[in-house]
C-alpha cells in the first residue's frame, strides 16, 4: 500500500503546535536544518536545537530569518527588510530579484477558490500544476 504524501496546506501550520504561521506570534522561523517553526514554539525550547532532528541552533533566535514565502501564501503581512549581510550593491540587487521571484510564485500555491474548491481545495493552482511534469 503506497504511503500517501503530505498535502501542501499542512506546511502552512506550525508542525510543533499546529497553529496557522500568522503575521504576528506564529511567524514562520527558518531554521539553518531547513525545518521551519514557529515565532512562540522557537522560543519554548528547552535547548537550542531543532525538534525534529536536533540540529544545534547557533545563531541567536532573534536572528533567525522569517520565512516570507509561508507569510505571503497565509495572507499575512510581509514586513520590508532591508538585506543587511550582502556586501554589495550587485549582491542586493540580486537578492531583491530572487526574493521578488519566490514571492510571485508563493501568490501561485494559494487555494483554489470557487466552486471547485470544496471538491479539490488541496491542489495547487491550474498555474502551478500546468508546470509539474
Amino acid at each position: 500500500m503506497p504511503v500517501q504524501a503530505a498535502q501542501w496546506t499542512e506546511f502552512l501550520s506550525c508542525p510543533v503546535c499546529y497553529n496557522e504561521f500568522d503575521g504576528s506570534g506564529h511567524q514562520p522561523i527558518s531554521l539553518g536544518c531547513s525545518h521551519t517553526v514557529c515565532k512562540t514554539c522557537l522560543h519554548k525550547l528547552h535547548r537550542k536545537a531543532c525538534p525534529f532532528d536536533q540540529t544545534p541552533i547557533s545563531t541567536e533566535l532573534h536572528l533567525l530569518p522569517l520565512n516570507h514565502a509561508l507569510l505571503q501564501l497565509v495572507g499575512a503581512q510581509v514586513p520590508d527588510v532591508e538585506p543587511v549581510c550582502l556586501s554589495s550593491a550587485e549582491e542586493a540587487e540580486h537578492y531583491e530579484v530572487c526574493r521578488m521571484c519566490v514571492e510571485e510564485l508563493a501568490l501561485y500555491l494559494k487555494p483554489i477558490s470557487g466552486a471547485k474548491a470544496a471538491s479539490c481545495s488541496h491542489y495547487p493552482s491550474r498555474h502551478v500544476r500546468s508546470l509539474i511534469p
